[in-house]
């Protein structure tokens, strides 16, 4: 039972940018959409990035290719109490359009969001937001992913796939 969560994976694994004076960014692929606007995120308390939004209210979540891995991979294990995070790895980051927290230049898309509601639980809370604002780069998103976008996908420990193609029912 310690593991029964990664029966739900692989889930895309996002990077979460939150910003209060200092801008952090954390991997993440504990998320789901709650509503077409709404979105909820789970965070250990214990994590810096969790301090920044329950003090900012908002973060925005970055959609990022495989290719990208390691970085989703550094910012994931690493805390941002010890390093910058955005100088350390060089992450270039744009100006939000609807909120003051930045989104990582050059993801695949992202979304801004602005927390609504805050859910604590044993050691995680859960993050209500409204989704403000959202953008995809059009080749590799129209309606839906494109298979060649490569999303990071995390299955479990150091293992991450993509989706490799896409099947459709029969009519």
């Amino acid at each position: 039972m310690r593991y029964a969560y990664r029966l739900l994976h692989p889930r895309p694994a996002l990077v979460v940018v939150a910003k209060n004076g200092k801008t952090n960014a954390m991997a993440l692929a504990w998320h789901m959409p709650v509503e077409e606007s709404k979105v909820a995120i789970a965070v250990d308390r214990e994590n810096y990035t969790y301090e920044l939004i329950a003090k900012s209210k908002e973060f925005t979540l970055n959609v990022l290719s495989i290719d990208e891995l390691d970085l989703i991979w550094k910012v994931g294990t690493l805390s941002g109490r010890e390093i910058d995070k955005i100088k350390e790895f060089g992450i270039k980051l744009e100006d939000g359009v609807k909120i003051e927290t930045p989104h990582i230049k050059g993801c695949l898309g992202y979304l801004e969001c602005r927390v609504l509601n805050e859910v604590k639980l044993e050691e995680h809370s859960i993050f209500i937001a409204e989704i403000v604002h959202a953008w995809a780069d059009k080749r590799y998103f129209k309606d839906v992913w494109l298979e060649k976008a490569k999303i990071a996908m995390h299955v479990g420990k150091k293992f991450f796939t993509t989706s490799s193609k896409y099947f459709k029912p029969s009519e």
